[in-house]
């Protein structure tokens, strides 16, 4: 599988940043949706999916708008960050609903090449696999003498 859930700063690293975001005592995990004033903080639903030749993850966003989600590649492009969020009016007054997920894309995929489409409130993240290089084998000379000393930085 070319994806899993990231979390940095947390002892149980490739889980959801959000799961442990639940109240304190072993709490209700975010996964299920908490309110916090007027703001809700909710974890969409995805499925992911791959063949040889690329890799796919839909993400439902019903009611979210192009312009009020943002996917970004960090650390070198091994993590896909995605965030978005919608208003809903209700009696007068807006609740506004937020969604924030980490995934660790895997080394075998070309993450110069994703690309995001949304239509009919599914964002579809596709990115494709990298060709598989042969194996390698270099054969280094090796010189007779002192070895050269280590040069500054």
């Amino acid at each position: 599988m070319s994806l899993s859930l990231w979390n940095n700063h947390s002892p149980f690293g490739g889980f959801d940043d959000a799961f442990f975001s639940g109240s304190p005592v072993f709490g209700i995990p975010a996964l299920t949706a908490f309110k916090n004033d007027n703001l809700l903080h909710l974890s969409p639903r995805y499925e992911v999916s791959e063949n040889s030749k690329q890799f796919r993850l839909a993400v439902d966003v019903p009611g979210v708008k192009a312009d009020d989600l943002k996917v970004d590649l960090e650390h070198d492009g091994r993590v896909l960050h995605m965030a978005g969020h919608r208003k809903v009016e209700k009696d007068n007054s807006y609740e506004e609903y937020k969604f924030e997920k980490r995934f660790t894309l895997g080394r075998d995929l070309d993450t110069s090449k994703l690309t995001a489409n949304l239509s009919d409130g599914v964002l579809v993240l596709t990115v494709p696999k990298k060709e598989k290089e042969e194996p390698k084998s270099t054969t280094v000379p090796i010189t007779q003498g002192e070895a050269p000393a280590l040069m500054d930085e």
